[in-house]
């Protein structure tokens, strides 16, 4: 083969491009393929395959084609390229056009895939619409269940409650204070005093009593669940620890149903806390509203259980009817109070119970709201 100086950089050129062309195209393919199989619910990583399949098939047929031209035509044997130029050219024209087909296809099918993908998007928005109505429906007949075997519960357990408590004053009026039996018998009033209270407190709350608002401070509330709370601490072996109340807050409320709440939350974190743990009880200011912070060091409850543990009829002990918390919340709720919880796992967990504070320079006479206080 001799060629003159100028052509042979050309024909070099060529030769080594059309080399590199076929290579390269081999390269994207494979990677093309890669991503495929990665990914293969991706409809792009499809189309640049199928395109990269196209150009290989483009970069064989062009880059073989000039390789034996160039191998022909410089060896002195034009006339077989003549022949066989023809079917290069067919090679590549079919190859633009599958090119061209590929890339139709997809623009069909992209359209097809967005299409798909809205009405995936409606659907999953539509079955979260049923999920979330179906929780409000559940929740909606929790309520209701729970008002009707609270409401009667506590209508059908008052006057038994009422008559075991005035007998036992009778019986407490005719003993001596140093008699043994006179000490269970106080027990036996003052638990009836108890349980009085949380019957009022849910009575309240079905609007079958009136709640009595008044004004008093917080340190009356800290006072009295200390008192309610400090037995129930002793026999589980937890420390209850009342922080002394500030007499500068106060707040108007109805007192009765305000301990009943906030002594159920008492409760709570008695039964969740070990034993030898404390219970944190204290109460302050912050700008316009009364708090009142409970905290234990038990447990905690576990993030997806945190959202729940109002609900009617939720509970994670294993004998609760799950009413305890919910009962409280509406009490509080219903004495415009408000109840944040906050938990860290294996930590504890510390509820805040926040009123608006009321002005505590004068006396006011208590005031009648609800049901009976029209009558």
């Amino acid at each position: 083969m001799n060629l003159p100086l100028p052509v042979l950089p050309v024909y070099l050129v060529d030769f080594f491009g059309s080399a590199m062309m076929i290579v390269l195209s081999f390269a994207a393919t494979r990677y093309a393929h890669r991503l495929m199989r990665r990914e293969p619910r991706e409809l792009l990583w499809s189309y640049i395959y199928m395109l990269t399949l196209a150009l290989t098939a483009f970069s064989v047929g062009r880059g073989v084609g000039h390789i034996v031209r160039d191998i022909l035509v410089n060896t002195g044997h034009r006339e077989i390229w003549e022949s066989i130029s023809p079917v290069s050219g067919a090679i590549n024209t079919i190859t633009f056009v599958f090119i061209s087909a590929v890339t139709l296809y997809y623009s069909f099918v992209e359209k097809g895939f967005l299409l798909l993908r809205q009405a995936n998007a409606k659907l999953s928005e539509a079955l979260d619409e049923i999920k979330r109505s179906r929780d409000q429906a559940i929740l909606l007949e929790r309520h209701v269940i729970s008002d009707r075997m609270a409401a009667t519960l506590a209508h059908e357990t008052r006057n038994p409650l009422f008559t075991i408590a005035n007998f036992a004053k009778s019986l407490l009026r005719k003993c001596d204070k140093d008699e043994p039996v006179s000490s269970r018998l106080q027990i036996i009033v003052e638990e009836s005093h108890k349980l009085e209270g949380l019957i009022d407190g849910i009575l309240k709350v079905k609007h079958d009593v009136p709640y009595l608002m008044h004004r008093f401070s917080a340190a009356d509330v800290l006072a009295g669940l200390e008192q309610n709370g400090r037995d129930k601490a002793e026999v589980a072996r937890v420390r209850l620890h009342v922080s002394p109340g500030p007499e500068e807050v106060w707040l108007r409320a109805d007192l009765e149903s305000v301990l009943v709440g906030l002594g159920e939350i008492v409760t709570n974190a008695i039964e969740a806390s070990p034993k030898g743990g404390v219970v944190e009880v204290a109460a302050g200011r912050e700008g316009d509203m009364a708090t009142f912070r409970i905290a234990d060091a038990g447990k905690g409850i576990p993030a997806a259980i945190l959202p729940k543990i109002f609900e009617p009829c939720f509970s994670t002990k294993a004998y609760s009817a799950g009413l305890g918390l919910s009962f409280a919340r509406e009490i509080l709720e219903a004495n415009h109070g408000f109840v944040k919880v906050a938990s860290v796992p294996e930590k504890g967990t510390t509820v805040v119970v926040a009123f608006p504070a009321a002005a505590g320079e004068d006396a006011e006479a208590p005031t009648a709201v609800g049901a009976e206080a029209g009558r």
